[in-house]
């Protein structure tokens, strides 16, 4: 894959070797490789719901070459008897190892200085392909972004002609529903709450992921196609709409792209909109104080990141402030990016 070879995250790691990834043949008889935001994963399991779920959710790899950053091996045992509905994950850590737990249904061990993840679950979680395709997957590369290279941000992203929009901002700024609507326009939408950043020489590359789009409960304003879905609990407490944008909005999706523009959405009470440039290290300074913090053990992991971040913002940065509604403000962006 074309994208897994422009990104050199991976050549970074340790790849594993022929013999481990042998000696599991026996337990773990379904494995294949992924691209997961420009680096390569390795997963393994008994189960092939579980690899068929991974491949719905990032795009195989048949380079055997690429070194692989993250090895992950997933055993489903079928004497746990777990079923739906799954309460929310937990997690703990302690230095370089990361415990994740989702009920009685599995759990993870996330070794982040290895780079392997060992996993135990129950049938039923293992063929819940849409929990592993938006919760587990994601949470996964959340963890170990560091680990492989990666900086995960809280911006979202949307993409025209292969260049992509970023859109960062505090949380409530309406990032996601101004996504959406700059997607009702014309542009492929990528991500709304978390994107995924790489580096390859002097580019920088943005990753998403094929999950839901999170609306908070007054985006029914906005959207009437919102009237019939039901607001859930979402993974952090707060109660919003969680839909698919392409088959609800009919908008076309993009999973990679290479940033183009930079922009921090301010909502503001004046009913205008003014953009307002900002210094590179201004946006550096935004988007480096949302990376997770590490321990001290893994400190070294937060120069590539911060590399990335640099590489990020090395263009015209921007501030929009306003307070219109999401198609109007979306029509401005549009201008803006010269449509």
């Amino acid at each position: 894959m074309e994208a897994a070879n422009e990104t050199s995250a991976p050549a970074r790691t340790q790849g594993s070797s022929p013999a481990s990834e042998s000696n599991g043949d026996l337990l773990l008889p379904c494995k294949e490789r992924f691209a997961v935001a420009g680096s390569v994963w390795l997963i393994a399991s008994n189960a092939p719901e579980i690899v068929s779920a991974a491949g719905k959710t990032f795009e195989s790899v048949n380079d055997t070459t690429l070194p692989v950053a993250l090895t992950m091996s997933c055993y489903v045992d079928p004497e746990l008897r777990a079923k739906q509905p799954w309460p929310q994950p937990h997690f703990r850590g302690l230095d370089h190892l990361v415990y994740a737990g989702y009920g009685s249904g599995g759990s993870m061990i996330i070794d982040l200085q290895r780079r392997r993840v060992i996993g135990m679950f129950s049938p039923a979680m293992a063929r819940d392909s849409n929990y592993w395709r938006c919760v587990l997957l994601p949470i996964l590369l959340g963890i170990t972004s560091a680990s492989i290279g990666v900086s995960a941000l809280h911006c979202a992203c949307v993409v025209r002609n292969g260049q992509g929009l970023i859109l960062g901002g505090a949380s409530g700024a309406g990032k996601s529903s101004l996504a959406l609507a700059l997607s009702l326009t014309g542009f492929a939408y990528l991500s709304d709450d978390w994107t995924y950043f790489s580096r390859a020489g002097s580019a920088a590359h943005a990753w998403g992921l094929p999950t839901p789009v999170k609306l908070l409960p007054d985006a029914v304003r906005y959207f009437p196609q919102l009237a019939g879905a039901t607001l859930s609990s979402s993974l952090n407490g707060e109660l919003a709409y969680e839909v698919d944008p392409v088959a609800e909005f009919d908008v076309d999706r993009a999973l990679f792209c290479q940033p183009r523009w930079v922009v921090f959405v301010d909502r503001t009470e004046s009913a205008g909109a003014t953009f307002t440039r900002i210094s590179s290290e201004d946006a550096f300074v935004r988007f480096a104080s949302q990376l997770e913090r590490l321990p001290e053990c893994l400190a070294d992991m937060r120069i590539p990141q911060l590399q990335t971040i640099r590489t990020l913002v090395d263009q015209e940065c921007w501030v929009l402030r306003h307070g219109l509604t999401p198609a109007l403000a979306a029509d401005k962006l549009s201008k803006f990016c010269g449509a």
